[in-house]
C-alpha cells in the first residue's frame, strides 16, 4: 500500500527536489551578499533564513518520504522496474557531482590562472562544505525522485479504492 507521498505526481516530486537543493545555498548566498556588508539588518533577514531553511527541510522530507528505501543499494525488496530506477537515479547522481566537482575545480583553476592564488578562510568554507554534506546525503534520493514517472492512473486509483 503507498502514502501520499509515493503517490505523488512527478511536478510535486520536482519541485520537493528544488525546495530541497535551493534552500541552504540561498541562506549563505543571502548572509554574504545582504547581511555581511551590512546591506540588510540581521532582524530583516532571519525570518527570510528560518523560511529558506524550512524549504530545505521540508523538500527533503518530501525526497526521503518519496524515496523511502528504494534508493538505497542494498535494498533486496525492489522489482525489476525498480531496481533499474534506482541504478539510473545512482548514475545521475554521480553524473551531478562529478560535474559540479569539474566545474568548482576548473573555475577554480581559471581563477587562479588569470586572477592569482585564492584565499579561502575556513569560516568562508564552511557553510558551503555544510551545503555540500547535506546535499551529498540526499542526492540519490533526489535522484530518484525526480526520474521516477507518475504511476498509471488506473494503478493509483484501484490502490485508492483499495484503502476505503
Amino acid at each position: 500500500m503507498r502514502n501520499l507521498t509515493q503517490t505523488a505526481s512527478q511536478r510535486t516530486r520536482r519541485t520537493s527536489v528544488r525546495a530541497s537543493f535551493i534552500g541552504y545555498p540561498l541562506v549563505v548566498i543571502g548572509y554574504l551578499r545582504l547581511v555581511a556588508p551590512g546591506r540588510i539588518p540581521t532582524p530583516v533577514w532571519a525570518p527570510v533564513s528560518v523560511f529558506l531553511i524550512g524549504l530545505t527541510i521540508v523538500g527533503s522530507l518530501a525526497i526521503y518520504g518519496n524515496a523511502r528505501d528504494r534508493a538505497d543499494l542494498a535494498a533486496k525488496h525492489l522489482d525489476e522496474r525498480q531496481q533499474r530506477l534506482r541504478d539510473r537515479a545512482w548514475v545521475l547522481s554521480y553524473a551531478v557531482l562529478s560535474t559540479l566537482i569539474g566545474v568548482i575545480v576548473g573555475g577554480a583553476a581559471l581563477y587562479s590562472s588569470f586572477v592569482g592564488p585564492i584565499t579561502i578562510a575556513m569560516a568562508d568554507l564552511g557553510p558551503w562544505l555544510v551545503a555540500f554534506a547535506l546535499d551529498l546525503t540526499i542526492l540519490p534520493s533526489a535522484a530518484l525522485a525526480w526520474i521516477e514517472p507518475d504511476p498509471p492512473l488506473d494503478e493509483v486509483t484501484d490502490e485508492r479504492a483499495l484503502t476505503r
